[in-house]
């Protein structure tokens, strides 16, 4: 009697991005799913990457259309692979597309919720374009000015139109039929209906959830305070006003105050050896005010990794679990508590889920508040291997305050939990996780019956029950 086997390939994308292909196959009987294409960033280089990695996958087609592809959220390192190479998916095609409930156009709430997170976008485009319009280099130097032009990134191409909504089109046009899935929805895979379940945990309605971006003290391995739910009209009234010498609108007047508020310096001596002093720099608060286009940048950023469909595939024989939560956070997380499964045994719940888990796609490449404390010390599975979508070479990271991906109190945890048997995009192994380096590494990754297979365009991890 033939088992069921799983090969999950994670391309190496080269930057932040995600891009994973499965293959489930027992006997006869095979279903390959992607989920998600997308990179960062959108020069050539990137676009030139993303379209060697969709021909891979049709080369790996011969010919057959996917079974399922898979957008988890609107954000260019999920989707941006579709819009680049567009000419090779729709040529590639998909039997399903599986998408969230939020990317219904349907959906009453759904749509509702787009146009607001549309509109804040624009907002922020605005603010970017104003900052740079003001001809002040205190501003376009000043750290939210990077941090804003870097969340807006994950959006646009440049000033260009949003490329995940561009890619998220291109992936329903490659689709022959198009579900978008709830919380608590469970099915058979295609093509597997006896040997492999999946289950959708988020994201959730619960808009009070979904909104629920901030971890609290005890939710998240790394304590750092989260995106405050600043007004972004406020702010570009502000950067309006900066320069207005206008009439005063006591309904239009915010900080930083506008110039006919403002009062000249007489004393040019102290100016220039006080106030100008490189020494005093740190003391001055002229720019502080901008840090509020970072925290709103980032509020937009944490919600829409929020919105991630997350989806929990049970090899049913062995109950083995793999768990790819695209890049959800707290209220999504805290969310599948609440499942209300139908057809489920009484008792059944998400825990029974997250403890058989035997692979995890670690969320937003292993940032800090993307993997809940309760969630990751649910997963006890003595074969529970991890993959980290994260390059370390990534200008993101390696830049002065980088974004710490991983995050070291959470990647140290998830080493533990999975015996050191963790999986990276760029170096395949961490040197304490790689079975040629490390004793402890070789005999963990000894206990299990798969393989890891390292090659120059992905790594694969095979599955087999």
């Amino acid at each position: 009697m033939s088992k069921l086997s799983v090969s999950i390939r994670m391309y190496r994308v080269g930057e932040l991005g995600d891009c994973f292909y499965l293959k489930f196959a027992e006997g006869e009987k095979s279903c390959s799913v992607l989920i998600d294409c997308g990179s960062f960033r959108n020069g050539g280089k990137s676009v030139q990457r993303m379209r060697e990695i969709a021909q891979h996958i049709a080369d790996e087609q011969k010919e057959d259309a996917l079974d399922v592809v898979v957008g988890t959220h609107q954000h260019n390192d999920h989707l941006s692979g579709f819009k680049h190479a567009k000419d090779i998916f729709l040529k590639l095609k998909a039997k399903q597309a599986w998408l969230s409930w939020l990317d219904d156009p349907e959906d009453k709430s759904a749509q509702k919720i787009s146009r607001g997170e549309k509109e804040l976008t624009a907002k922020l485009r605005g603010i970017k374009t104003a900052i740079s319009d003001s001809k002040n280099a205190a501003f376009s130097n000043h750290i939210a000015t990077e941090r804003l032009n870097d969340i807006l990134g994950f959006y646009l191409d440049g000033d260009a139109p949003a490329v995940p909504a561009e890619g998220l089109k291109i992936l329903k046009e490659m689709s022959s039929e198009v579900k978008y899935l709830q919380p608590g929805n469970q099915f058979s895979l295609p093509g597997m209906d006896e040997e492999v379940k999946v289950y959708v945990l988020g994201p959730p309605r619960n808009t009070k959830l979904l909104f629920d971006i901030t971890a609290a003290k005890d939710e998240s391995y790394d304590h750092k305070l989260k995106a405050a739910d600043d007004n972004a009209q406020s702010f570009l009234k502000a950067l309006s006003n900066f320069s207005n010498t206008g009439a005063a609108d006591p309904d239009e007047d915010y900080f930083p105050f506008n110039n006919r508020l403002q009062k000249p310096i007489c004393d040019d001596q102290f100016v220039k050896s006080t106030y100008n002093d490189v020494k005093n720099e740190w003391q001055r608060i002229d720019t502080d005010w901008l840090d509020q286009a970072g925290r709103l940048a980032l509020y937009l950023d944490s919600y829409t990794n929020n919105t991630s469909l997350v989806l929990a595939f049970e090899l049913v024989k062995s109950g083995k679990v793999l768990l790819f939560v695209g890049d959800a956070q707290t209220g999504n997380w805290l969310s599948w508590n609440d499942i209300l499964w139908q057809d489920k045994p009484s008792g059944f719940n998400v825990d029974n889920l997250l403890e058989k888990t035997v692979f995890y796609k670690v969320g937003h490449h292993c940032s800090h508040n993307a993997t809940l404390v309760a969630g990751l010390e649910k997963m006890n599975s003595e074969e529970l291997v991890a993959m980290i979508p994260v390059d370390k070479n990534d200008p993101n990271i390696t830049k002065k305050n980088g974004w710490k991906m991983p995050a070291s109190n959470l990647h140290n945890r998830l080493k533990e939990k999975t015996k050191f048997r963790i999986i990276r995009m760029e170096d395949t192994y961490d040197k304490d996780c790689d079975p040629s380096l490390s004793n402890v590494a070789k005999e963990s990754w000894s206990k299990l019956s798969g393989a890891v297979d390292s090659r120059s365009l992905y790594v694969e991890y095979t599955i087999k029950t």
